[in-house]
C-alpha cells in the first residue's frame, strides 16, 4: 500500500529521532521535513534515499551525484526495452533464455507433470523453490527432500503457486568460507553502451549471516564493493543497519582486500550475457562461482538499485552512468 504524505512525515520524524538526532526539536524536524519535500518534489528523492544516503548532512552539489529513485527510473527508461523486461522479471523466462549460463537443473512446476516433478526430486538432497516474480531475496525457500512428507501434495501446491524449482548450486571454497549456510554471490552491473560495447559499472560481494540461506543486502546480508578492474574488494562490508565490517562477524574471514576468484572470467561471462538482449542495456547480474569454478548466472535484474554500491563506497554513482546515458539517448533519438 502506498504511504500517504502524513505517513511519510510520521516515518521521517521517527527516522530523525533514530538516525539523526534523538533530541531534535520540532523546529529541526520541520526543517528536515521541508528539505525532504523539496528533494522529493524536484529531484525524485524518495524517503529511503534521503535517509540511507545521509542527505540531511549533504549539500545539493553532493546530493546530485547520487542515483536516487528518480534517476534509477531514468536509467531504466533510457536503457531498457519494456518488451523484453518480462524475460528478467519472470524467473522461468530467465532460466529459458539463459539456460546455457545456469549450470544447474531447473523446473517450472506449472508446466510439469507429477511424474517429471518426482523424477526431478529423486536425484537431489535439496533444491530451491522460488516464486516466479520474487525480489530482494524474498519468496525463496530451501527445501530438503528428506523433510517432504507428501510429495503429491507438495506438487499440487507448487503447481497452484507457479513455483520454479532449481537445483541447489554449489560454491567455490573461497566464497563458502565467509558463510556456509548461504550461497554467497556477486552482483555485477553492466551497461551496453551506444557503440555496442559492454561496460562493467561496478560489482558487489554479497555474503550471508550464520544460519541464513540468503546473502541479499535487504535480507540481513553483508555487501562490499569490488573494484571492477582488479576484482579486489576495496571497501568495508556493510549491512542494512549500516554497521561496517573488516571481518565477517561470524566466520571472521577478512572482507577487505579479498580477491574474487576467476574475476576475468566473471567479467567475460557478464559481457557475453549482456549482449544476448542488447536492447536491455542496464542489468545487474547475480552470479555464483561454483565448486568447480563454473560461472553460474542466478538472475538478471533490469532495475538494479545501486544503493549498496553507493552505501559501501560512500560515493554517488550518477556521474559514472550519466556519460553513457548521453550516448544512448542520442542513439534512441536517431532510431
Amino acid at each position: 500500500m502506498n504511504e500517504t504524505m502524513f505517513q511519510k512525515c510520521k516515518r521521517l520524524f521517527k527516522e530523525v529521532e533514530v538516525n539523526i538526532d534523538p533530541k531534535a526539536s520540532v523546529l529541526k524536524k520541520m526543517i528536515i521535513l521541508m528539505d525532504f519535500a523539496i528533494e522529493y518534489r524536484f529531484h525524485g528523492v524518495y524517503l529511503l534515499d534521503y535517509i540511507q544516503y545521509d542527505f540531511y548532512s549533504k549539500t545539493r552539489r553532493e546530493r546530485k551525484k547520487y542515483v536516487v529513485h528518480g534517476k534509477l527510473l531514468e536509467i531504466m527508461r533510457v536503457c531498457n526495452n519494456p518488451k523484453h523486461r518480462y524475460i528478467f522479471d519472470q524467473k522461468p523466462e530467465f532460466d529459458k533464455a539463459f539456460f546455457n549460463y545456469l549450470h544447474r537443473d531447473w523446473m517450472d512446476v506449472k508446466n510439469t507433470s507429477y511424474e517429471k516433478f518426482a523424477e526431478f526430486i529423486k536425484t537431489k538432497d535439496s533444491f530451491f523453490a522460488k516464486q516466479p516474480d520474487g525480489m530482494f531475496g524474498t519468496g525463496v525457500e530451501k527445501v530438503f527432500v528428506k523433510d517432504i512428507e507428501d510429495l503429491h501434495k507438495l506438487y499440487e501446491d507448487y503447481r497452484r503457486r507457479e513455483i520454479l524449482c532449481e537445483e541447489t548450486l554449489t560454491q567455490c571454497s573461497e566464497m563458502m568460507e565467509f558463510n556456509d549456510t548461504s550461497i554467497n554471490t556477486l552482483r555485477v552491473v553492466s551497461i551496453v553502451r551506444a557503440d555496442g560495447k559492454v561496460e562493467i559499472m561496478g560489482g558487489l560481494l554479497r555474503v550471508g549471516r550464520k544460519g541464513r540461506i540468503a546473502d541479499n543486502f535487504h535480507h540481513q546480508g553483508i555487501c562490499a564493493y569490488i573494484d571492477p578492474i582488479t576484482g579486489i574488494v576495496c571497501t568495508l562490508g556493510v549491512d542494512k543497519n549500516n554497521d561496517r565490517h573488516i571481518l565477517h562477524p561470524d566466520s571472521k574471514k577478512k572482507i577487505v582486500g579479498f580477491q574474487i576468484p576467476i574475476w576475468k572470467e566473471v567479467v567475460d561471462t557478464v559481457k557475453k550475457a549482456a549482449l544476448e538482449f542488447p536492447d536491455m542495456r542496464y542489468i545487474g547480474w547475480d552470479i555464483v562461482i561454483t565448486n568447480d569454478y563454473e560461472i553460474a548466472l542466478v538472475e538478471g535484474n533490469p532495475g538494479a538499485d545501486p544503493d549498496a554500491e553507493q552505501i559501501t563506497t560512500k560515493e554517488g554513482r550518477w556521474p559514472y552512468y550519466e556519460k553513457y546515458l548521453r550516448g544512448i539517448r542520442k542513439l534512441n533519438n536517431c532510431t
